[in-house]
């Protein structure tokens, strides 16, 4: 049994006899439970989906994954993210740019992510068919504190955890690189992931916008 714990109540258990989701005659069993103050950070969501969907493939070693490239389609006006991938050297790539906050937000907002793999990188993306419960975003944010404080350090202006409502203001990212470490190298497949993120007020989408990652060997 494979087993990767994202907090304290939530968990994905691999199993091999279960009615579930059934790849190359492996089964997949997701159990979620979410309580109202505790959710994974965007990143151990990203992770999660890949763990489940590329286990069962043979183990690649030596995967390092870059910024790929970053799209924002809906809720300029209230959030726009002037976010750019550039070329840093021969071997990494960075996220630049600014966030403009210009509404309050709180868990009001809701996230959720959705999760694409593209085995040749030719922008023909396949969903990858795993759901998982959506993230307030004071939440979200406090999550990333806790669990990546030494990331979140380098993001200027970033909300102070526990923070909530978080204030209009602008959020500065220079020369972010991916963060490699949070990344399970020898389950990750080359190729590209597409997480796209939508955010909600009740029913109505507010926002959405998505980060390209790129996988390769290293």
């Amino acid at each position: 049994m494979f087993y990767e714990r994202c907090v304290d109540n939530q968990e994905i258990v691999l199993l091999q006899n279960n009615d579930t989701i059934e790849r190359d005659g492996w089964l997949y069993k997701i159990n979620l439970f979410t309580s109202h103050n505790t959710f994974c950070t965007m990143a151990r969501f990203v992770l999660v989906l890949i763990l489940v969907h590329f286990t069962y493939y043979q183990q690649t070693h030596g995967i390092h994954v870059l910024f790929d490239r970053f799209e924002q389609s809906v809720g300029q006006d209230i959030m726009l993210m002037d976010l750019r991938v550039r070329k840093y050297n021969r071997t990494m790539t960075t996220l630049n740019g600014t966030v403009y906050l210009y509404q309050e937000a709180s868990d009001d907002f809701q996230f959720q992510l959705d999760i694409f793999y593209s085995r040749l990188g030719n922008q023909q993306f396949n969903h990858v068919p795993v759901k998982l419960p959506s993230a307030g975003t004071c939440s979200f944010l406090d999550n990333l504190h806790a669990t990546y404080p030494q990331h979140m350090k380098l993001i200027g202006n970033v909300p102070e955890r526990g923070k909530c409502p978080i204030t209009p203001r602008h959020i500065i990212a220079l020369d972010i690189e991916f963060p490699n470490d949070v990344v399970p190298k020898n389950m990750v497949r080359p190729g590209l992931y597409k997480a796209v993120i939508r955010g909600y007020h009740g029913r109505r989408e507010i926002m959405n916008y998505a980060f390209v990652l790129k996988a390769i060997d290293n």
